[in-house]
């Protein structure tokens, strides 16, 4: 049962990166965008983020002032992908999680009936010879001595 939860926690938990990781390039999809739209003569070297993804980042993405030139490129329709799948991803997740709570739910309440049902009827059923020699049990599932 904790392997489960695990798994769908971890499903989720990818989802969420995945969101995340799809956040990121479509802000620099929308930087450039802005750039080149606002006819700026802005490069890779000019940010503080010198990491070689935002240099690939920079260098796949088209030099347009066109919105659809950076959906329908390669980073954008990865993150594009990236964000469906995250959605998939995660409601998928939500729902087999939520249905292992569930089950996890009604089995507790199967056994809380189960020690009911057998702790109710065995004070019920018992014959007062189980008790002690001078014990009863009376209508209210109690034992009472017998006065001598």
């Amino acid at each position: 049962m904790a392997w489960k939860k695990a798994t769908f926690v971890s499903l989720w938990l990818a989802a969420l990166s995945l969101a995340i990781c799809s956040t990121f390039i479509f802000m620099t999809c929308g930087l450039k965008f802005s750039v080149f739209h606002a006819g700026l003569a802005v490069h890779w070297q000019d940010f503080t983020d010198n990491s070689a993804l935002s240099h690939f980042l920079w260098q796949s993405l088209p030099e347009s002032e066109q919105w659809s030139d950076y959906a329908f490129s390669l980073p954008g329709l990865v993150a594009s992908a990236a964000f469906v799948s995250s959605i998939v991803l995660g409601s998928f997740a939500a729902l087999q999680f939520e249905e292992l709570n569930k089950g996890i739910q009604a089995d507790r309440q199967a056994d809380m009936r189960r020690w009911e049902n057998l702790l109710v009827g065995q004070v019920h059923d018992v014959q007062p010879n189980l008790f002690a020699a001078n014990a009863v049990v009376d209508g209210h599932y109690t034992a009472v001595a017998k006065r001598a």
